[in-house]
């Protein structure tokens, strides 16, 4: 309820502000005169006394408190953003990814879903440190949000996984989309280390709108194994014939 009070308040530029207090500022001086002729009976003040008085008495008050509700409601909003975004990369967390991925399978979107995930990440850390490794996952994030058009829905799932969703995409133009993330991804390890790379390897479903998305979750999960176990730094389709396949061959198929 509270959410709704300081979004309709909140100031919406200069004019807006403007309107808001001098309606307010307004409604004080109407009370002024109610309480005038409650208390006495009548109107014994000068109007010019009773309107000045609201203004000066009320105006800063006023400005006061929409000051109030401004500084309010960008905290809500900083709150809400924070509240969605993964702190490291920038990147939409993974509940905020399944809500909106969900959402737009319910709103009978189709397309394809993708599992991605960092090749031999953990030498990363244990060889270099744990900095380092969040610069990996910084410049993998850079890189889906460079390989990405503005409709795709991209997150990071946890550790060293993301998320994509492809809307309205056909396997063949996913293998085109995802071929930039195929490629090796620079990062820096510092001083004497600053052309680093890391590989990721890709599982990929079809999704039609209606899908249950845990199950499409497992399936992608399932070719980001196969990808895996396959050499990495590929793309699995999961339930895709082998003559359905895009090429290049690199992008292979795993048996539903």
């Amino acid at each position: 309820m509270l959410h709704w009070f300081y979004k309709a308040l909140a100031p919406r530029g200069w004019k807006d502000t403007s309107l808001k207090v001098t309606v307010f500022t307004g409604i004080i001086v109407a009370l002024n005169y109610l309480f005038s002729f409650v208390y006495f009976g009548d109107f014994p003040l000068p109007h010019s006394f009773v309107i000045l008085n609201g203004i000066c008495v009320g105006s800063p008050f006023v400005v006061l408190f929409y000051m109030m509700v401004r500084k309010q409601s960008r905290l809500q909003v900083q709150l809400a953003l924070k509240s969605r975004t993964d702190a490291m990369t920038g990147l939409p967390n993974r509940r905020w990814f399944m809500a909106q991925t969900r959402a737009a399978i319910e709103d009978d979107a189709h397309g394809v879903l993708v599992l991605l995930d960092a090749d031999h990440f953990k030498r990363v850390n244990d060889t270099y440190g744990h900095q380092v490794g969040d610069e990996c996952l910084m410049s993998i994030a850079f890189r889906l949000r460079r390989s990405l058009r503005t409709d795709d829905l991209v997150g990071r799932l946890g550790g060293e996984e993301f998320g994509v969703f492809l809307r309205n995409t056909t396997i063949d133009q996913t293998a085109a989309i995802c071929r930039p993330m195929l490629q090796p991804v620079p990062y820096s390890g510092g001083k004497g280390r600053e052309h680093l790379t890391i590989t990721l390897s890709l599982g990929a479903v079809q999704v039609s709108a209606g899908d249950d998305l845990d199950d499409m979750m497992r399936r992608a999960d399932d070719a980001l194994y196969e990808a895996k176990r396959k050499g990495r730094a590929r793309l699995e389709f999961a339930g895709v014939s082998a003559s359905q396949a895009p090429e290049p061959a690199r992008f292979t198929a795993v048996s539903a």
